[in-house]
């Protein structure tokens, strides 16, 4: 039985913001997509997001690398303002903390960036508890990051499901035992829920 259900955020609750950033790079500035994932997911994104660098220096370092003069804030509003809550979700986890549900945010985010997402949508407020990679030190897909939201959420593996866009974030999971689902819209994971035995009513 499924006791907590555990969420990404960017890409399940909120759509892929960073995603729709990049290509705003690539449409606005003269680099490709091939840079932009070099640089902003693979070189800076885990130092950033586990806490490990400041966000001046994520953007400082990124533009850098990318040959992009400008105002890294403004930027950084920019990409902000790509993120937006995918349909039905809020609605839907709210239904399954109804139902009894123990609901979790597990999102690789930054110090600087939640505070704003979460006070625009009130994030929080849908969830009993967020663990918050650059908070806690480790990110996906990181087994640490996994344990975390188990314990804090006083949760046992077997009793848990975990909802995520990306593939390689779900292998952690699977391997400690808890349940998976990959995301694709709110209405296949709707049909994935029930698949499981969970209310939606």
């Amino acid at each position: 039985m499924i006791n907590t259900i555990i969420f990404d955020l960017g890409g399940v609750v909120l759509n892929r913001g960073i995603w729709l950033f990049r290509e705003f790079l690539v449409q606005n500035y003269n680099v490709t997509n091939e840079q932009t994932i070099e640089v902003f997911i693979k070189k800076y994104y885990k130092p950033y997001f586990s806490g490990k660098i400041s966000e001046e220096e994520f953007w400082t370092n990124s533009l850098k690398d990318l040959s992009i003069n400008a105002d890294w804030r403004e930027l950084r509003n920019k990409l902000l303002n790509f993120f937006e809550p995918n349909k039905g979700m809020f609605e839907l986890i709210d239904l399954l903390r109804k139902n009894g549900h123990t609901t979790v945010l597990l999102s690789d985010q930054t110090n600087e960036w939640w505070p704003i997402l979460n006070k625009k949508y009130s994030i929080s407020s849908h969830f009993d508890n967020c663990i918050i990679s650059s908070e806690v030190g480790v990110h996906k897909p990181e087994i640490k990051i996994y344990e975390i939201a188990l314990r804090d959420s006083k949760s046992q593996a077997e009793e848990s499901l975990f909802i995520d866009d990306l593939e390689n974030n779900l292998e952690p999971a699977k391997k400690i035992g808890m349940k998976t689902i990959l995301f694709k819209n709110c209405i296949d994971l709707k049909k994935e829920l029930i698949s499981l035995e969970i209310k939606l009513k």
